[in-house]
């Protein structure tokens, strides 16, 4: 077997930086992993407790810019999967990506991020579940089920929260088993036949110390696009009619759901100091693929074996329409129209508390699973690019930490280590007619491990005022190991790459230095410098041999500022953060041409840039019952300096990296009105809009995204008792016809930009019954 490799040994140096701010220690504490929404007379603002810096704190007394909520919130917003909601966070995008990357979420913070599903890329963003790290975008839109809280992160978080979060984390916390007999059954249906099922049960089994929690979910409704035959609907076009499609001419539907989950909790403490949870989840997703259209032709661009076909005819504006047959008749290629998903983990977390001022907290967590989509990446009857993938992952991490105070609570700390093995395996069938002829299976195998040991110190050097300190050393190594055999009698390049093995390794340390003080009990302020980096590999998806080429690490390296403040009595929440970001050796993927070859799709290391911002979050209770929130962030993105060869594709100086939009802003309103015996009705109104941005770092009027604005309402009736509330909720309330992603790879070769639809106006009715 041949091998290649890259061997990258980049190591930052540490240099000291002195930032002067304020801020102090919190007030309120409560257990890890606790969340305590805590309302009295003097607090009409609900504090949510978090854990990012190792312990329990009041998100107010956190030096960090964090957005958080919990689940009474996610539920008033008709909030039920990751990417909604990203939807009040600002600077954050969490959304399905692209179409050709199946069931992959593109998670990004500040203009950081991921939205390949190929586990050659790292994540930019961490997501964890429980304390567990998730290391691949594809699966990663989760089911909120039996979520106690969310905190999201901005900025880099390697040295808090760990690998690959050189953008921000996203942290999810399941409520935890107490052995308190409550729980709750949900029920919810819909226009598109929507039908859902939501439960969970808290199990008490051996007096307080050992509990058991149930939850389980599923989801399904109709897909929003009608996929159509487009030779049965138009006889007369010369398009070939598909047998498939029966005297109604319609092929299937895109973007339906199909989910199911399962998640079980164990709980035993056997004694006030030891807790020992067990954790086991369960998914299958065989939703559709991604309601798509045809948003831009380019008939020009079709090669040889598409002459005389043009694209214009296929152009759907207005409609929810698809003409892909997900097929290409003459090779007798058909591929799935689903986003098949199984997968499963498990975990195990010890806490116990070795002292009154010791902590120990060891995380184990094995998880696994497949998942198989098919493409139809032209959008038309021809099948002039059709393609199907089948993913295969299993991952092993071990954390280890102690927290502990020292000198009469003048310092806080956390000292561990962290482990993490993973292999994964990407077969795909690559189909493309035009321009070039290729039709030929990828068989690739991805080992990588990662070992990191951080720790972090808050000193309290004088009353409200901190000081803190974090640092990571990481180590991993990455082999991808290409798999490639043609399907036709042409001469194929590309076999020369099977069985060959391409080596990845990089070694890094990353800092972070805080400092705040707490000018009052209702206002603080810090300031932070942090690093980050993201790691290299090789090319994934090589089409041509000279596309077989390295890509290295990216770093960041952020400063920020922040005030959290509560007044007017605390009916007014306001914090408010601003950065700097210093982004080198930024990640790019050229989608379109590399070194006079197409199809292309080559990550290189582009150049460095900036971006710099700001962020506001705002509650307001100005009356009782009454509540309401808003966000709203910027973000400047500036390329400082690009390669010749991103020059070369098409990126400029005034262009801005993939999913990054200037503005985003979000706003809700609600109010509870007691109708006495009769219960209480509480209406609430969001809305949430976000301007352009593009799919491709080449930014190009095809892959552009237009900005757009969404309105959601949600009526709820309330059982004076709280057991039982009902719910209609209408989400797209305008009935906004708009694009949720752009997508224009093909365009230069085989003809057609696609956008993926939002879904129209939909209601629904909930019934949730408490016990």
């Amino acid at each position: 077997m041949a091998v290649g490799y890259i061997n990258i040994m980049r190591s930052s140096s540490v240099s000291a930086l002195a930032l002067l701010a304020f801020s102090s220690t919190g007030y309120a504490q409560t257990n890890a992993g606790a969340v305590a929404p805590q309302q009295t007379a003097e607090n009409n603002v609900s504090d949510i407790v978090v854990t990012a810096q190792f312990r329990a704190q009041n998100l107010q007394d956190t030096p960090i810019a964090i957005t958080a909520m919990n689940a009474e919130m996610m539920e008033a917003r008709s909030q039920t999967g990751l990417t909604d909601i990203a939807q009040s966070a600002p600077n954050v995008t969490i959304r399905q990506s692209v179409s050709a990357y199946g069931n992959t979420a593109a998670l990004s913070i500040r203009g950081v991020g991921q939205f390949d599903n190929n586990f050659a890329y790292e994540p930019g963003v961490g997501l964890y579940v429980d304390d567990v790290y998730y290391p691949t975008v594809y699966g990663a839109q989760l089911d909120l089920l039996d979520l106690d809280r969310a905190e999201i992160l901005r900025g880099p978080q390697g040295t808090l929260a760990g690998k690959n979060s050189i953008g921000g984390a996203v942290k999810l916390y399941s409520r935890r088993p107490r052995g308190t007999g409550e729980g709750f059954i949900e029920a919810t249906v819909g226009n598109f036949d929507r039908l859902d099922f939501r439960g969970s049960v808290d199990i008490p089994i051996v007096d307080d110390k050992v509990a058991l929690r149930l939850a389980g979910v599923y989801k399904g409704r109709k897909g929003h696009v009608d996929r159509m035959d487009f030779g049965c609907l138009n006889p007369s076009s010369g398009v070939p009619r598909l047998p498939e499609s029966g005297s109604s001419c319609r092929l299937g539907r895109l973007g339906g759901q199909d989910f199911q989950g399962l998640r079980g909790s164990l709980s035993i403490r056997p004694n006030d100091r030891l807790e020992v949870l067990l954790i086991a989840d369960w998914t299958r997703d065989n939703s559709e693929a991604a309601g798509t259209r045809i948003s831009a032709v380019n008939n020009g661009a079709l090669g040889p074996v598409a002459a005389g076909i043009t694209m214009d005819k296929f152009l759907q504006g207005g409609r929810y329409v698809s003409y892909g047959s997900f097929a290409d008749p003459s090779r007798n290629l058909t591929v799935s129209d689903r986003n098949g998903y199984k997968g499963w983990g498990v975990s195990g977390q010890i806490e116990y508390e070795l002292s009154d001022t010791l902590k120990l907290t060891s995380i184990t967590a094995y998880r696994k699973y497949s998942a198989n989509y098919g493409l139809d990446l032209d959008g038309t009857p021809y099948g002039l690019a059709t393609q199907a993938f089948g993913l295969g992952f299993r991952s092993f991490s071990q954390e280890v930490r102690l927290t502990g105070t020292a000198l009469d609570d003048m310092v806080n700390y956390t000292v561990g280590g962290f482990y993490f093995d993973a292999k994964g395996r990407y077969d795909s069938i690559i189909d493309f007619l035009s321009p070039a002829n290729n039709f030929y299976i990828g068989a690739d195998t991805i080992p990588s491990d990662s070992k990191s040991g951080f720790a972090h110190v808050e000193l309290h050097p004088a009353e409200n005022f901190t000081l803190s300190g974090g640092l990571r050393y990481t180590d991993e190594s990455k082999d991808f190991t290409f798999g490639r055999v043609s399907l036709l009698t042409l001469p194929f390049t590309l076999g020369d790459l099977n069985g060959q093995t391409f080596k990845y390794s990089a070694s890094r340390w990353d800092y972070r230095l805080s400092a705040d003080y707490r000018w009052s009990r209702n206002v603080m302020t810090y300031a932070t410098f942090s690093t980050g980096f993201k790691g290299g590999g090789i090319n994934p998806r090589p089409f041509f041999v000279e596309q077989v080429v390295p890509f290295y690490p990216e770093t960041l390296k952020a400063f920020e500022v922040g005030t959290k403040l509560d007044f007017l009595d605390r009916r007014v929440r306001l914090n408010l953060s601003a950065f700097l970001n210093k982004y080198d050796d930024i990640q790019l993927i050229l989608n379109q041409r590399f070194r006079g070859t197409a199809p292309a799709s080559v990550p290189i290391n582009a150049g460095k840039a900036e971006m710099k911002g700001f962020e506001a979050e705002l509650t307001l209770t100005p009356v009782d019952g009454l509540l309401i929130d808003a966000s709203v962030s910027h973000l400047d993105f500036d390329y400082k300096t690009l390669s010749s060869e991103a020059v070369a594709s098409g990126i400029g100086i005034g262009m801005v990296a993939p999913f990054t939009s200037d503005w985003k802003l979000s706003g809700g309103i609600q109010y509870e009105i007691d109708a006495g015996s009769t219960g209480s009705f509480i209406p609430r109104f969001d809305y949430a809009y976000q301007s352009k941005f593009w799919s491709n770092a080449a930014n190009r009027p095809t892959n552009e995204t237009p900005g757009y604005g969404i309105a959601n309402a949600r009526l709820t009736w309330r059982h004076p008792d709280k057991k039982l509330d009902v719910s209609l909720a209408v989400t797209n309330l305008f009935d906004k016809y708009y694009d949720t992603v752009n997508y224009d790879n093909l365009y230069s070769i085989a003809g057609v930009a696609q956008g993926t639809l939002g879904r129209p106006r939909e209601w629904a009715v909930t019934a949730k019954y408490n016990f």
